[in-house]
């Protein structure tokens, strides 16, 4: 009976190590993905159909990033949150989403304007969420990038961070 004992636990520690094996192998492809995400360039603009949007038109000769978010996706619940705390950028910032809950993300926020319109969503025509979408200040579309941490944001955004900040 022994022997049988001592021959399963032999068998639980193999598939253990097999186990671990499989894993690490996942992490790394995860890892390649993620520097490969990191190191793309920023996609081309959408179809000409997409291309003017004249709701993030600006007078005053600076561009507007859009934040397009979804209400169930807990990454893009950071990512506004991140943009609501995000020191000025030389634009005007925009959380578009179609659902109303994410408002509430970017409310204490006076520099982040919070739309709220499941057509113009339509129209922007994002294929993930989170993404930003520069436009120029004549409403066109510039570039669009999925957005997938808070310094992807920042560096996409332009924000200058302080040598002493710790950034993940």
């Amino acid at each position: 009976m022994q022997n049988v004992v001592n021959s399963l636990a032999v068998f639980a520690f193999l598939g253990m190590v097999i186990a671990l094996f499989a894993i690490s192998a996942l992490l790394r492809i995860v890892r390649e993905l993620q520097q490969a995400v990191l190191a793309a360039p920023a996609a081309e603009p959408g179809p000409a159909a997409v291309r003017r949007v004249a709701r993030f038109a600006s007078a005053d000769g600076r561009p507007t990033f859009v934040l397009v978010v979804s209400e169930q996706c807990p990454s893009c619940r950071d990512r506004a949150v991140h943009l609501a705390g995000t020191p000025r950028v030389d634009g005007h910032l925009v959380l578009l989403s179609a659902g109303a809950a994410c408002a509430a993300w970017v409310e204490p926020a006076p520099h982040v304007e919070a739309v709220i319109d499941a057509d113009l969503l339509g129209s922007v025509a994002v294929g993930a969420t989170p993404s930003l979408v520069k436009y120029t200040p004549d409403g066109v579309e510039e570039w669009r990038r999925a957005v997938g941490s808070d310094p992807d944001l920042d560096r996409l955004l332009g924000v200058d961070l302080p040598e002493s900040s710790n950034v993940r």
